[in-house]
């Protein structure tokens, strides 16, 4: 029974990072976040779509004013960051800047495009690089 499928294990450690989650404050689980989506409030915060330079989003990197990149598309997740389960602080590590390689580091089976739909301000447009 020492080599039966029953009793192999995967490593413990190397596959998964553990992740921390927080408390959510009543009213903000992902129902509530749907909830809101749907409710037809301004998540955006701009009137319409725009492109964005990466000097432009930068500027957006406050709890108060929060703006990520993701997958080259921009995201005000200002209204969002009370509803992270990891906290705050984890989207705030990509407040004002591309969030794609941490995004996939922990929520790799997570549809970004549609959990935050409604807070899409633009794209971004990449200023070509400078040759010597």
């Amino acid at each position: 029974m020492q080599n039966s499928p029953q009793m192999l294990n995967a490593p413990a450690s190397g596959l998964h990072r553990p992740r921390r989650k927080i408390a959510l404050k009543p009213g903000h689980s992902p129902l509530d976040w749907e909830r809101l989506m749907s409710s037809g409030e301004d998540l955006r915060g701009v009137k319409e779509l725009r492109k964005l330079t990466v000097k432009e989003i930068s500027e957006h990197s406050k709890r108060d004013d929060c703006w990520i990149i993701i997958f080259d598309k921009v995201y005000n997740v200002t209204r969002y960051l009370d509803f992270h389960p990891g906290g705050r602080g984890q989207i705030m590590r990509a407040a004002g800047k591309d969030g794609t390689k941490l995004f996939m580091e922990t929520h790799s089976w997570v549809n970004a495009e549609r959990m935050l739909r409604e807070c899409l301000v633009g794209f971004v447009v990449r200023e070509p690089s400078k040759k010597p």
